[in-house]
């Protein structure tokens, strides 16, 4: 699988976005469902680093789904959609997309983070360099 671009990095205010469908893969925690979708490239958030993902949709071929998780494994991010895919596999491949990401919960997310660092370096400060 190629590397997932993720323009989150180069500008964390952009919510919509354009991208191409790399691969379609079943859910083993679904019963197999078609619900996770690596693109090109995205500006969905994966869980890391202590700080939730994010949410919002994708919409192609006229069909729109809610991402409810992103998850990076290795070099790619997985889109887990709320719906099974309507879709073949083939029929997918390349095809554009066009993301929207839930630009109030991004933004609540990160003050959130960067609070939660902020409390950790003044309770470092006052209580000592055991605190991490």
């Amino acid at each position: 699988m190629p590397e997932t671009d993720n323009i989150y990095f180069q500008d964390n205010k952009m919510f919509d976005f354009e991208a191409e469908v790399c691969a379609v893969f079943k859910n083993v925690t679904q019963q197999q469902k078609r619900n996770i979708l690596i693109l090109n490239r995205s500006c969905f958030y994966p869980t890391s680093g202590g700080q939730q993902n994010d949410i919002g949709t994708l919409k192609f071929m006229d069909v729109e789904y809610n991402v409810v998780n992103c998850v990076k494994v290795g070099k790619c991010v997985l889109h887990i959609l709320d719906k099974e895919l309507e879709h073949s596999d083939e029929e997918l491949q390349g095809k554009p997309v066009q993301g929207k990401v839930d630009a109030a919960r991004r933004q609540q997310l990160q003050a959130h983070h960067t609070g939660t660092h902020i409390m950790f370096a003044a309770c470092r400060r006052v209580l000592g360099p055991h605190i991490w």
